[in-house]
């Protein structure tokens, strides 16, 4: 199995090699989506002279042609710990800065800077470092984010995301539906394809460990061992489902208090397709206060805030959790 991280401006480049190539289904996104490009000039002071406690600030150029060169500044004072300021430069403008020197781009910030303070009396210094970014012409990137150009849409990250025959897997910003041109979609999108790596791992080696028997047409078929239960088997049929969130309760009581297993899947459109599962206990009693809540961000934060529930993986849920999801293995034997 392979897993695919590159970014979508190489895979659109076509400079990998996929043997055999690509479904065609796989290609339309790819060639569909749009991959932008945005440049930033990161700038450590020897101080703090905008004042920290601003996030950011933007600029205005009486050109419009110009009008996305150093348009937006964040400071990061507050986040690194140090004078940190990072300028954005996007649309052709961005174009044009991979095709000026490091140098030159660092001077054209310090003197956009000049304009926005010296008129308060506030002088600028001199950088202590600087770096420029030139995504667009990396061999690694050839951009830096995705976007739903004209003529694709929503499904082409969804498209994305699928695997191939559970062989080779994809992940990355361009993948993640909800979360794209983020670092956070990016991280989220490798914690789901880890799990469905996980899956796709279990479900062949079920078919390899599981002794065979003939149907009626002679033809071979495995049978899954009992033992070898999985949870995703037990969660398709779940005592009680809403969102995205799925519980199975103790079959050994029906006590409101009693613990059930809970398992909410995170970072995909629909429950079920391509999910991080995140699992925790909750009594059996609140399960319904859940369920006729609005949304999910309201459930995980009463989860959290009320109940108490800690979203954790499947090692981490312990002696107790270990205990239930044995009893309800073994409520699915008999």
């Amino acid at each position: 199995m392979v897993l695919c991280t590159v970014p979508l401006g190489v895979l659109k480049k076509g400079n990998i090699q996929f043997v055999p190539e690509l479904p065609a289904q796989k290609r339309e996104p790819i060639e569909r989506l749009g991959f932008g490009l945005l440049n930033k000039v990161v700038l450590l002071f020897p101080y703090d002279f905008w004042d920290g406690r601003i996030d950011t600030f933007g600029h205005l150029t009486e050109d419009s042609g110009q009008r996305g060169e150093f348009f937006l500044f964040y400071s990061y004072s507050s986040v690194s710990g140090g004078p940190l300021l990072i300028a954005l430069v996007a649309g052709e403008s961005a174009i044009e800065f991979e095709k000026t020197s490091p140098a030159e781009n660092v001077e054209k910030v310090l003197e956009t800077l000049r304009k926005i303070f010296s008129p308060k009396g506030i002088e600028v210094p001199k950088p202590l470092q600087a770096i420029c970014t030139r995504w667009g012409t990396d061999k690694f990137t050839y951009g830096s984010y995705s976007y739903v150009a004209i003529g694709s849409s929503g499904d082409d990250y969804d498209i994305l995301a699928e695997s191939v025959c559970d062989r080779v897997f994809f992940a990355g910003e361009a993948t993640n539906r909800r979360y794209p041109a983020t670092m956070h979609g990016a991280l989220l999108s490798g914690y789901r394809e880890a799990a469905n790596i996980v899956r796709a791992a279990r479900r062949r080696a079920k078919k390899v460990d599981s002794p065979k028997k003939m149907d009626v047409n002679n033809e071979v078929k495995y049978e899954v061992k009992v033992d070898n239960i999985d949870l995703d088997d037990l969660f398709r049929t779940p005592d009680a489902a809403f969102g995205g969130f799925s519980v199975l309760h103790d079959p050994s009581t029906s006590e409101p208090d009693s613990i059930s297993l809970l398992r909410v899947g995170i970072g995909a459109r629909k429950l079920g397709s391509g999910s991080l599962f995140l699992y925790g206990l909750i009594m059996r009693k609140n399960v319904a206060s859940l369920a006729a809540m609005e949304g999910d961000e309201q459930r995980l934060s009463t989860l959290y805030r009320d109940f108490g529930t800690k979203l954790v993986g499947l090692d981490g849920l312990g002696d107790s959790g270990s205990s239930l999801i044995s009893r309800i293995k073994a409520a699915v034997r008999k």
